[in-house]
């Protein structure tokens, strides 16, 4: 089978899915306007983004030339407002869409009087559409009368796999997100600043990653007079990043918007428990008292109030951690999703005219 994949070649969500389909035999093409150094399939450049659009009648005439040529099998364009606008301007056959989060959440509301046409034009034009999480398929469903295949994004549990128990008397947190203002990184740090003023202070913390919000946060962690214990570790390796994990007990999420959750899923495979927003998909991932535990309001005081008996008593959330490497390998197995997909495939394989 051959696949021509339209998404962007820099992250790394995109690179997982050509890897594993290259490893189940899949004759891949990519299409992107970001480089990806050491790819392992031919990358056709398409050309950046830019303001106003006017790109695109360039990139979908490229688009079309080189399908033609390449005669795939199908055609995947991966976040719907972007690359599945290239997709189904190019009438590609057969198309299949996959919404990513902010797409379908987040462009969808901006002039919706244009943009939720534009949406519903895309997923009209597509065969199939695929989402990672049911609450990001229903909000897709809002422009599309089409069926949308629920398709996880999970994890490698070969390379996350179970850690032992940490033993140590304080309580330890990570968290593995951008340092985005959306991810809610600053209420973590004033949650913890609140625990200091109740005499709760131990604990240590660790933030991976990078993003625009990084000065801001250490100044915050400094201003707050927790700098003392949270570190900066910037962007981890993949090789390293398991380990870095799981030198915590728990995952900290106050995302103010979350269409799946990658990166509880990695928590939680490594024998981690996550706390999280209710929001979005993570009340999906995140099994409540069993896996994790969910916090209902998004300020620093209602966080406190959910970590101070952890902080207290460090064990509590150990023993939900034990729960997560059978959760997410039942439901959220990265080599199980990837045969999803491809039977996906093979169901619109040669049906240009579905």
């Amino acid at each position: 089978m051959r696949v021509a994949l339209v998404a962007d070649a820099g992250s790394i969500h995109t690179q997982r899915w050509v890897t594993a389909l290259v490893a189940r035999g899949v004759e891949v093409d990519l299409f992107s306007e970001r480089r990806w150094d050491g790819s392992p399939v031919p990358v056709h450049y398409l050309p950046k983004s830019r303001r106003g659009r006017i790109q695109v009648p360039l990139a979908v005439s490229l688009l079309q030339r080189r399908i033609t040529r390449l005669r795939p099998d199908i055609v995947h364009a991966h976040y719907a407002s972007h690359f599945g606008l290239y997709g189904a301007l190019s009438k590609a056959r057969p198309l299949v869409v996959s919404v990513w989060g902010a797409d379908v959440e987040v462009f969808g509301k901006h002039h919706p009087w244009v943009n939720a046409r534009v949406l519903r034009y895309i997923f009209n034009q597509a065969q199939a559409i695929t989402a990672s999480s049911h609450y990001l398929a229903s909000l897709t469903q809002r422009y599309t009368s089409q069926p949308v295949a629920v398709i996880p994004f999970g994890i490698d549990i070969k390379n996350f796999r179970q850690y032992p128990e940490n033993l140590v008397p304080e309580f330890r947190w990570v968290i593995n997100k951008a340092l985005d203002p959306v991810y809610g990184i600053d209420i973590i740090l004033k949650a913890f600043s609140v625990l200091d003023a109740r005499g709760l202070t131990t604990w240590r913390g660790r933030i991976l990653g990078i993003g625009r919000d990084h000065d801001r946060l250490v100044k915050q962690s400094v201003a707050l007079g927790v700098s003392d214990r949270v570190e900066f570790l910037g962007q981890i390796s993949s090789p390293s990043l398991p380990e870095n994990l799981a030198w915590a007990d728990a995952g900290l999420y106050a995302s103010h918007r979350e269409s799946f959750g990658v990166a509880p899923l990695e928590m939680m495979a490594l024998g981690r428990a996550v706390v999280a927003h209710r929001i979005g998909g993570l009340t999906e991932v995140v099994s409540e008292g069993r896996t994790g535990l969910l916090v209902t309001n998004n300020v620093p005081m209602a966080w406190a109030d959910t970590l101070a008996p952890l902080v207290a008593s460090p064990e509590k959330i150990r023993k939900l951690g034990e729960n997560g490497p059978q959760w997410v390998a039942s439901r959220y197995n990265f080599h199980d999703n990837i045969g999803q997909m491809l039977a996906l495939y093979r169901k619109y394989a040669g049906k240009g005219d579905v």
